[in-house]
């Protein structure tokens, strides 16, 4: 006689918790790389000064206006004449 197996009649079945977690992880991850990776690349804040200072810390600027000139510059160019008239045709 053979030997059967009976299958099952009712089958349970419950959702599972693969809705991506794994991925989330490691997008996670990559944003985070990427962030701390900016932050060395774009300068970390307070490792380097861009003021200029002197040795003594004073710095005075003068700047001094340019003189007038000693002559007046010479006069323009007169404008050039007009040209003549043309002359009325001879018939």
């Amino acid at each position: 006689m053979p030997v059967y197996d009976r299958k099952p009649t009712n089958v349970n079945v419950t959702p599972g918790s693969s809705t991506g977690g794994g991925l989330y992880f490691i997008v996670g991850g990559l944003v985070v790389a990427a962030l701390v990776g900016a932050y060395f690349v774009f300068g970390v804040p307070g490792n380097r000064s861009n003021i200029a200072t002197t040795p003594d810390n004073k710095t005075s600027i003068t700047i001094e206006q340019p003189r007038a000139p000693a002559t007046p510059p010479a006069a323009a160019p007169a404008a050039p004449a007009a040209p003549a008239a043309p002359a009325a045709p001879r018939n």
